[in-house]
């Protein structure tokens, strides 16, 4: 036996490693990228609530930005950010709303949640 016949595997197993890291970067990448999704969803899911709750015609300002954020959520979010929450306060004339939930991952039980806070005052009329 020559020295090149017995080195006839090699390259496989060299290419089988490399494709398994370079498989298991790719699924790295895409996992952070729908955190970052599911992240800015749920920060633009808070400022609807706040858009919708801060306004003076609103009699009930917590409770109309819970429902924006919710149905924003239900909209455009739904397959990204699993077990949604929506929290909506006022207090001192400012409105504060937080938006938190599971972020779905490519691994089951992968734990990773989002968790975004808008807050504003809330507008009155003058006089």
């Amino acid at each position: 036996m020559t020295a090149t016949s017995e080195r006839g595997g090699a390259v496989s197993v060299q290419l089988a490693l490399l494709w398994s890291a370079l498989l298991v970067i790719l699924l790295a990448g895409v996992q952070v990228s729908l955190v970052a999704i599911s992240s800015q969803l749920a920060l633009t899911a808070a400022e609807d609530g706040l858009r919708s709750g801060r306004y003076a015609a609103v009699r009930t300002p917590s409770a109309s930005a819970q429902a924006a954020a919710l149905q924003f959520i239900q909209t455009h979010a739904d397959g990204l950010i699993s077990d949604p929450s929506v929290e909506a306060e006022e207090n001192a004339g400012v409105l504060t709303v937080r938006v938190s939930g599971q972020v779905t991952g490519l691994l089951p039980d992968l734990g990773l949640t989002v968790d975004r806070t808008a807050s504003a005052a809330i507008e009155r009329p003058a006089g």
